[in-house]
């Protein structure tokens, strides 16, 4: 009987300290996983695109910023999000109308009213 205490205590204790080993390793991983996050301001530029004449929206109309091409919705807006401050160039198209060029200083979220002209 008194063996089978001893034995029943010993691996309480050894059940116990690798269960403790096992926490300790948790907080290390906690610790260590730290992640590095750049600190800068993210800005967002919105806009819509209308017919210069009737100025009625225009959908799907192509935006190119920085190589990138973003297209406007069925209600001729658009909105380009996560860009950093900065001066950009774009480049405005749609389908039989002349197209737009224009350079924007982006300091803050900005909205834009694009006018296209037929041709």
């Amino acid at each position: 009987m008194k063996s089978v205490l001893v034995f029943a205590v010993s691996l309480l204790l050894s059940v116990s300290a690798f269960a403790n080993k096992g926490n300790n390793d948790e907080k290390v991983k906690e610790t260590k996983s730290v992640a590095l996050v750049e600190n800068v301001n993210a800005l967002q530029l919105t806009g819509s695109v209308v017919d210069e004449k009737n100025n009625e929206t225009l959908a799907g109309v192509a935006i190119m910023v920085d190589g990138k091409k973003y297209y406007s919705d069925l209600e001729g807006k658009f909105t380009i999000a996560d860009v950093k401050p900065g001066k950009y160039a774009l480049q405005v198209e749609l389908i039989s109308y002349e197209p737009v060029s224009m350079d924007v200083e982006l300091t803050k979220n900005q909205e834009l009213q694009i006018s296209l002209q037929q041709k």
